[in-house]
């Protein structure tokens, strides 16, 4: 059995003009699991926000065993983007990236695509459980350059997969026993961000131990980091934390 304890979001445009971009799932309850999602429409190409807001609503239809499906899931999704086409020609590009967490009683089943990410945490840090599909990655997974060098070097958001009718479906799929991912507290702690959140988590990665320990602290703490900054994108996080017995 799995127990939400507590949970804790936020969603906000960079430019309220331009409107939102990012859609979110709370921790939504299946028979026996959680489903929370964030996806973030890429805003170069019209109807961004319209695939963002089709791939949250298509996932949060599904059944507990089609999430556990990770690629079931992602071609159910792919499929559903028909429906963009039709509602407007404009639309033939749209496309967003999607990272997806469904927590049943024994694991965590994790659907990404993009680079919206998926973070754990243990003892006093955030473990990141997805990759990023960007340029900067791939080029640091073949061992090109470092992450220091990269850092100085342009192209860090530039997508290489997306959920798009253009594109050839690439996805990470992951199944995380428990076990594995319970915390110091006996609690999972999962929080899904957009790239707007994680880009200031990651340029400083640490928070007291109360504020990681709670979704409501984390969520507030982060949301004031950011709004001091500047900020690069839309921003939305989905925090919530589990116990397992």
């Amino acid at each position: 059995m799995i127990e939400l304890i507590n949970s804790a979001f936020f969603s906000y445009p960079k430019d309220a003009n331009r409107g939102n971009q990012d859609h979110f799932l709370l921790p939504k309850q299946f028979k026996d699991g959680f489903l929370l999602a964030v996806a973030d429409g890429v805003g170069s190409y019209p109807g961004a926000k319209e695939a963002s807001e089709l791939a949250i609503n298509v996932l949060s239809s599904l059944e507990a065993n089609d999430l556990r499906d990770v690629a079931l899931t992602m071609e159910n999704i792919l499929t559903s983007f028909e429906i963009l086409h039709i509602k407007n020609s404009e639309w033939i590009r749209a496309a967003t990236t999607l990272s997806f967490c469904y927590v049943d009683a024994d694991f965590l089943h994790i659907g990404h695509v993009g680079d919206t990410r998926v973070y754990v945490k243990k003892a006093n840090k955030l473990v990141q459980l997805t990759k990023d599909h960007t340029q900067h990655q791939e080029l640091l997974d073949d061992g090109l350059f470092t992450k220091q060098e990269l850092k100085k070097m342009s192209g860090k958001s530039s997508l290489t997969a997306a959920i798009s009718k253009l594109l050839p479906l690439k996805f990470q799929a992951e199944k995380i026993r428990l076990s594995e991912l319970i915390d110091d507290n006996g609690l999972i702690n999962v929080y899904i961000m957009s790239d707007g959140a994680h880009h200031h988590w990651e340029k400083r990665p640490r928070l007291s131990f109360n504020s990681l320990s709670k979704s409501p602290f984390f969520a507030s703490s982060l949301l004031r980091r950011i709004q001091r900054s500047e900020a690069i994108d839309d921003y939305t996080l989905v925090a919530a934390s589990f116990k397992a017995s």
